[in-house]
C-alpha cells in the first residue's frame, strides 16, 4: 500500500507538469510551476518497477519510456518558453491536445511492455491520480480556481 501511494504521488506530479504546460489559466505563463527533473523520472520509474512487479528488462524499457515522455515535455516546454507572454486560448487547447497524445503515446507503448495484469493496474493508478487531483481542484476555494496569482521563480 506504502508504495502504491508513493508511485500515484509521483505519477500525480508528471501529471501536474502536463496540465501545467496545457492549461495555463489566466495570469499564467510558460515555465510556471513544478517542473520535473531527470531525477525525478528515475525515481518514478523506480516506483513503478516496484509498484508493478517489473522484470529487470521491463523496467528498463519502462525508464527508457519515461526518459523519452519527459524528453519531448522539455521540448515543449521550451517551445512555450520561446514563444513570450501568455498563450492565447487556441494555443492552450492545442498544447493541450497535444500533450494528451504524448500521453497516449506513452501508455501504449507502456502497453507494449507490461503484461495484461501489470497494465490493468497501471491504468487503475492512473485512474485513480486523475480522480485524486479533479478531487483537489474542486476542494480549492472559488478565487483560486480562476485566478493564478503572480508567482513563482523571479515573479513579483
Amino acid at each position: 500500500m506504502k508504495l502504491s501511494m508513493k508511485f500515484a504521488c509521483t505519477g500525480t506530479l508528471i501529471l501536474l507538469f502536463a496540465l501545467q504546460l496545457s492549461a495555463q489559466g489566466p495570469g499564467g505563463g510558460p515555465g510556471r510551476g513544478f517542473q520535473m527533473t531527470e531525477d525525478d523520472i528515475k525515481e518514478n520509474a523506480k516506483n513503478t518497477a516496484e509498484t508493478l512487479k517489473l522484470s529487470d528488462e521491463q523496467a528498463k524499457k519502462i525508464l527508457a519510456v519515461d526518459m523519452e515522455f519527459y524528453n519531448k515535455m522539455q521540448i515543449e516546454r521550451q517551445k512555450m518558453m520561446n514563444a513570450g507572454g501568455p498563450p492565447a486560448e487556441a494555443d492552450r487547447e492545442a498544447m493541450r491536445s497535444k500533450m494528451m497524445k504524448m500521453r497516449d503515446d506513452r501508455n501504449a507503448q507502456y502497453e507494449a511492455v507490461l503484461n495484461p495484469e501489470q497494465y490493468k493496474k497501471f491504468q487503475e493508478i492512473q485512474e485513480q491520480r486523475r480522480s485524486e487531483m479533479q478531487r483537489q481542484f474542486q476542494d480549492r476555494p472559488q478565487e483560486e480556481q480562476s485566478e493564478r496569482p503572480d508567482r513563482g521563480r523571479g515573479r513579483n
